[in-house]
């Protein structure tokens, strides 16, 4: 049989080890809900690249001239779950195909060019304890590029 000061002893011992772990696994806990944080982010980012390449490839808005406007529009729809002052869309072609040198920005490129939308998305870790250890922000980027469909014949 246990005494009462055996079973105070151990009371005890158990107290200072869920004392000692109990931290590290709030942590681990944070952690990972901020790695999903972020991840969901960057996929976010990534998904809305893929859309608003996708929509400026098929050459829509081009006849009444809203085709930039209706690429951004389509892509700021994908990026409505992330906060919008946290990122910067931007859209260039370049008509060789080639993507060499800078492109050109703020045109989504005529028939048979290549157009890239990217996303720029500053990230601001949430989480108490893991917020402490990583940076303020963290630049998140994304892009696809597509070559536009013929929607006029090529130049």
């Amino acid at each position: 049989m246990r005494t009462h000061t055996q079973r105070t002893r151990k009371a005890g011992m158990a107290a200072v080890e869920t004392a000692l772990i109990l931290p590290i696994l709030f942590t681990m806990i944070m952690g990972v809900i901020e790695g999903g944080n972020a991840a969901y982010s960057w996929l976010t980012v990534q998904k809305a690249t893929q859309i608003g390449a996708r929509f400026a490839a098929t050459g829509r808005g081009d006849e009444d001239g809203t085709r930039l406007t209706q690429i951004i529009t389509a892509t700021e729809k994908a990026l409505a779950t992330l906060d919008e002052k946290a990122f910067v869309i931007s859209i260039r072609s370049w008509p060789d195909m080639d993507a060499s040198g800078d492109g050109i920005e703020n045109d989504p490129g005529a028939p048979c060019h290549l157009t890239e939308v990217a996303v720029h998305y500053t990230y601001k870790p949430f989480t108490p304890l893991v917020s402490a250890i990583l940076p303020d922000t963290i630049p998140l980027y994304g892009y696809d590029r597509k070559i536009n469909e013929p929607w006029k014949p090529c130049d």
